[in-house]
């Protein structure tokens, strides 16, 4: 996995390069700035994922994000920050990101993070992902889970906490083709293509 970092303290990179120094995947960009990053990209510098700082000076991040989004779609983004305030969240949830985690945290969640976001799976910080599931709680849309069974509903909960595909099999005990499968119903009914929009379709409609 080739990953792009932006953060404009040196430390900060050099820390999750070091923590990723026995890993498959590799910094190809480790930029201080929005200019430093876009310019590697505008010179096809490998990129598959980018773990993103949002607190910068100049361009902040959710600027860069929307710019990802609309720029390189197909680039995973992976919010690092020490801001984790619910409605920093929300925002970067209707933005499309496919993760969050805070600073605060341990290290050994950057792992974890990529690891889950390069399978497809969003993943949201211990922290994270109490605030993401009381924000999805706190939005009820009756009309979007009347559409849905109890065990589909359980499925969006678990995903909305950051939980893996093993990890939800294991807690109610089917095995993982059903948890996909489940997932594949869900974005049927609701017209969805993955579990990142599914996660942030619960948090923009409440469906739990």
């Amino acid at each position: 996995m080739n990953i792009a970092i932006i953060d404009d303290h040196e430390l900060i990179r050099v820390g999750v390069a070091g923590v990723l120094h026995d890993t498959p995947h590799t910094i190809t960009i480790s930029a201080s700035s929005a200019e430093e990053l876009f310019a590697a990209l505008e010179k096809s510098t490998p990129c598959d994922m980018l773990l993103l700082d949002i607190l910068m000076p100049g361009t902040n991040g959710f600027e860069v994000a929307k710019r990802m989004r609309t720029e390189y779609p197909d680039i995973k983004i992976i919010v690092l920050s020490v801001d984790t305030k619910e409605y920093v969240i929300t925002q970067l949830m209707a933005i499309g990101i496919d993760g969050f985690i805070s600073k605060n945290g341990p290290l050994e969640e950057i792992r974890l993070a990529i690891d889950s976001v390069a399978e497809e799976v969003p993943f949201y910080g211990r922290d994270i992902a109490v605030l993401v599931r009381d924000i999805a709680d706190a939005k009820l849309n009756k009309r979007a889970s009347a559409l849905l069974t109890k065990r589909e509903l359980e499925i969006i909960e678990a995903c909305c906490a950051g939980k893996l595909g093993k990890e939800i099999a294991d807690e109610f005990h089917i095995s993982l083709r059903a948890v996909n499968s489940h997932k594949t119903n869900i974005f049927n009914k609701l017209g969805l293509s993955s579990s990142v929009e599914m996660v942030r379709f619960a948090l923009e409609h409440g469906i739990i």
